[in-house]
């Protein structure tokens, strides 16, 4: 008789989580988890007591996933606009794992007690208003929830309505708000011109939002997997890779195609690599070819677009 399969209770968390990526927080059943496991129900309860055991920690792993993308959000400059964008970019980049999270199992109080519930961070975020605008008390509790409000609208936007919003586009939407929300504060102060977004690198982002974006898109779960062990990439994590560039910068494929008619595909995905921050030595790997072989196709590409 085979021995039972052992499996730790890191393994069958992040089984779950890869089953609600794919599937969405509904496809979470025991039958559903033991085919992804190969195994029986015995490890999940034994490990967890039940399913409810097992999405109490999965529940538990996610939204530390969550914090941490905020916590990066909060180092950026200003923080309470990088939190803001922290917020979309994790219901852009895991919009199952968002909706895992913004589920509300009871009725809440009120709209304050959903929001510390199941967002937190109003204090971390009163603290920055009141540094970035120079605002305290009720003032900054106001731009606070209208904020969160703009932000969780175009969350579920993203998530349920299947917007293409990229972050340069959140970026002007935060911007305008904020400065609107000063106007009605102040009723004629100086506006704060640093939450407007410049001129920048192209139509749909500027710099200062690019440079923020970069440490939040480095937080997806294949850019991360990627950067510590590089590997040959296969055909349909490219699409999450191109999602990921055209949600952080507004370029994709069909604008590269459209501005140089003249691209490969090799051409594009070296382009895709060399903008989420690859070495020429990683690209190489993860594109099953020679570290001198992708010099090569640049150089030939260079020669091509001149």
């Amino acid at each position: 008789m085979a021995r039972p399969v052992s499996f730790t209770k890191e393994t069958i968390i992040r089984t779950a989580i890869e089953l609600i990526r794919s599937n969405g927080p509904e496809s979470l059943s025991a039958r559903n988890l033991t085919a992804a496991l190969g195994s029986g129900a015995s490890p999940i309860f034994s490990s967890f007591g039940s399913m409810d055991g097992l999405m109490s920690a999965v529940l538990t792993e996610v939204k530390r996933q969550f914090h941490n993308r905020i916590e990066t959000g909060f180092s950026l400059n200003p923080p309470f606009k990088g939190f803001g964008l922290a917020f979309v970019w994790f219901a852009m980049d895991e919009p199952q794992l968002y909706r895992l999270i913004m589920s509300n199992p009871r009725q809440a109080a009120s709209f304050e007690d959903y929001i510390d519930r199941h967002v937190g961070f109003k204090e971390e975020c009163l603290s920055a208003i009141g540094k970035s605008l120079g605002l305290q008390g009720r003032n900054a509790e106001m731009v606070y929830y209208q904020m969160l409000l703009v932000a969780m609208g175009l969350a579920q936007t993203c998530v349920e309505g299947g917007a293409q919003l990229n972050m340069g586009q959140v970026s002007e939407i935060f911007g305008k708000n904020v400065r609107a929300f000063l106007m009605v504060i102040r009723a004629g102060a100086d506006p704060v011109e640093s939450f407007m977004p410049s001129e920048g690198p192209g139509p749909d982002i500027d710099v200062d939002t690019y440079l923020m974006m970069r440490p939040l898109a480095n937080q997806n779960h294949l850019l991360q997997e990627l950067y510590a062990a590089p590997r040959y990439i296969k055909e349909d994590e490219w699409l999450e890779l191109e999602r990921v560039l055209r949600n952080t910068s507004g370029i994709s494929p069909d604008s590269l195609r459209k501005e140089h008619p003249g691209l490969t595909r090799g051409d594009i995905r070296i382009i895709i690599l060399d903008r989420l921050g690859f070495s020429v030595t990683q690209q190489a790997t993860l594109l099953g070819i020679s570290a001198p072989s992708v010099t090569k196709a640049r150089q030939r590409m260079k020669m091509r677009l001149e």
